[in-house]
């Protein structure tokens, strides 16, 4: 078989470097859907383009896959993240050839079909080409913590949802089906049995080869082969928006040597729903665990253990696969909070950590309490997939959730322990994790001054090679930080740009990088029009830069955000569409002005309102 690549990257070295495993990934990806289906290739020919500044990480068509360039051709010091990531992505869009292209959804009420079966098959199929990866760790990391971004919040949609008006099809995209769907499958997967799965699949696309089909026409395939009832267990998962939020109470017989474990379900939107799923409960002991299976079908479970020693804490959801906010109970939180690093499985690590970050976003935790946890934890760490995601919490923590008081004081001992970790990294890849880390948190003078020492090429990291990338997002870091020769740096860099694409980029996001509410609320007002708004990913980029919060702020601004930065007109808007959502939450009829859209696009927008990018992207937004 013959795969072809197009592309513009003008960096020979880097098209080289990363050649084979562009075309390797494809392969494997292509073989093991020929095996798991049984149906070959369905297209002919296989073509592969790397666009520059494409709006997506990826779209498939019927023989040819467009992805976004960087994502594709990777820095020499890429992380392990970057390159799982690649992996992915390529299984996920050729995934799509046969889920999405040999068998289409019928309307997009079901276009998450094509998505989640495309994430599902994704996990899958990466595993033998990072054989010393743990890919259930994996699989919880890439999945879980985005998923509770969007399940947690009142505006939270359900896997499937209606589709009134084509013109707002890309509303349907997000965390849900990218994210939740694919553990929603690994549940369905679970509770049928992995080969009724394949063989349900199998026949589905069969069945409906070059033709369309619906959600109904697969859960009728499966709940031929299953013993459990697949469709009322689509009504919850699938139908509905949220997560249950579940409990485990360990409660002692007195001295003896048994217990009563009561594990418990709310629906905190108050519709009395009950979600079924196979989870587990982990009953902690210093760096040993017992896991305890339960069955949750109704609101609560009982089940009476024998043998039971106290243990330091409980963690429900404890292997990675559970969904849903698992809270902890007080003595588990401390104990936690005390002990995390030294549990043994990584995986359970990272569940802690994730029940940890939500005990945060609930007012349970302080965000100085959870970063002391990680400046005690990160030394300690040995699994990079970890790492990353420790690092991820620290950002937001650092910047979004710290009052912007505390900020300063604790920089210059955050900063010490990531440049530590730097120095002291085992490989490149990890190397490079703690520099993106470093360069996302640095806020003292000292820190500040390194990161000008470094993008000048005073200061050379040991076997850390620096890209044409990463020169980039310095300049940038010390323009938001009010270096005091941000225009030089700016004009520097993008003189040593040798990419026209990426120079053009940065060109684009240069006004949100300068210190000038001026220029700031021009940017913003020019967004306002679809032109300006063409390539997605560099507008992301503009505006996460001119709102960060160390960019220095004007007198009067509001130093723990960037909401002033906001011209007036636009802040008003924003306002607006906040008080039409809330007039729907309260069962109120919507102005006059809002015609034209479906109840849903009525709720987001008011009169000659456009977001300046897709709101389903501006969760994604980040330091």
């Amino acid at each position: 078989r013959t795969l072809r690549l197009y592309h513009r990257e003008t960096d020979r070295d880097r098209v080289a470097r990363n050649l084979k495993a562009i075309f390797d990934l494809h392969a494997t990806a292509l073989e093991w859907l020929e095996n798991y289906t049984d149906i070959p290739y369905p297209f002919g020919k296989f073509d592969f383009v790397a666009v520059p500044a494409f709006q997506y990480g990826g779209m498939e068509h019927p023989g040819a896959i467009l992805y976004r360039a960087s994502r594709l051709f990777l820095d020499e010091a890429a992380t392990q993240n970057e390159h799982l990531r690649r992996a992915s992505l390529i299984a996920h869009e050729t995934a799509h050839m046969w889920f999405g292209d040999l068998v289409t959804m019928a309307w997009f009420d079901d276009v998450w079909m094509k998505e989640v079966f495309a994430n599902f098959m994704a996990a899958k199929i990466v595993h033998p080409s990072f054989p010393e990866i743990r890919h259930d760790l994996r699989f919880f990391l890439a999945h879980h913590p985005s998923a509770y971004t969007i399940d947690r919040t009142e505006g939270a949609n359900p896997i499937r949802q209606e589709l009134e008006n084509l013109n707002e099809a890309g509303t349907l995209y997000g965390a849900i089906i990218y994210q939740k769907a694919p553990i929603v499958m690994q549940h369905l997967e679970r509770l049928i049995g992995a080969e009724a799965m394949r063989d349900g699949l199998r026949e589905y696309l069969q069945t409906h080869a070059y033709a369309n089909a619906t959600w109904t026409d697969l859960v009728a395939t499966l709940d031929r082969r299953a013993d459990n009832d697949v469709a009322a267990w689509s009504r919850t998962w699938v139908e509905e928006a949220g997560r249950p939020t579940v409990s485990a109470t360990l409660v002692r017989d007195g001295a003896g040597p048994t217990a009563s474990l009561a594990v418990r379900q709310t629906d905190p939107r108050g519709r009395d729903l009950q979600w079924t799923q196979s989870l587990s409960v982990l009953l902690g002991y210093g760096d040993t665990a017992r896991i305890v299976p339960v069955t949750l079908a109704g609101r609560e479970v009982r089940l009476d253990l024998a043998n039971v020693v106290a243990p330091d804490y409980v963690l429900p959801g404890g292997d990675g696969v559970s969904y849903g906010l698992f809270q902890l109970d007080p003595q588990s939180l401390d104990y936690l909070l005390q002990h995390l690093p030294a549990i043994r499985d990584p995986l359970v690590r990272a569940v802690a950590w994730a029940a940890l970050w939500e005990a945060l976003l609930y007012d349970e935790l302080s965000a100085d309490a959870f970063l002391d946890l990680a400046l005690r934890a990160l030394p300690h760490e040995t699994d990079e997939q970890n790492v990353q995601r420790i690092l991820s919490y620290v950002r937001p923590a650092f910047w979004r959730y710290l009052p912007s008081e505390a900020r300063l004081p604790l920089a210059p001992q955050l900063e010490a322990l990531l440049w530590g970790e730097l120095r002291r990294a085992r490989n490149t890849s990890l190397k490079a994790t703690y520099f993106d880390g470093f360069v996302a948190t640095a806020l003292s003078s000292d820190a500040t001054a390194r990161l000008e020492a470094i993008w000048r090429e005073d200061l050379e990291i040991p076997d850390l090679p620096m890209s044409e990338r990463r020169f980039t997002v310095l300049a940038e870091a010390l323009a938001v930080r009010g270096a005091a020769n941000t225009e030089e740096i700016l004009v520097e860099q993008l003189a040593r740009i040798e990419n026209p694409d990426r120079r053009a980029r940065f060109a684009f996001i240069t006004p949100a990088l300068l210190n000038d509410p001026a220029v700031h609320d021009s940017l913003f007002e020019q967004l306002e029009t679809a032109e300006h708004r063409e390539h997605e990913p560099w507008v992301l980029s503009a505006v996460c830069r001119a709102l960060h919060p160390a960019q220095p702020r004007p007198a009067g601004g509001d130093p723990t955000d960037g909401r002033h930065l906001l011209p007036v007109a636009m802040a008003q808007r924003y306002a607006r569409r906040a008080q039409l959502a809330q007039r729907r939450r309260n069962g109120q009829g919507i102005p006059e002005g809002t015609s034209g859209l479906s109840p849903t696009a009525q709720a987001k927008a008011a009169p000659g309102c456009r977001w300046i990018v897709p709101r389903r992207r501006l969760a994604s937004v980040n330091y």
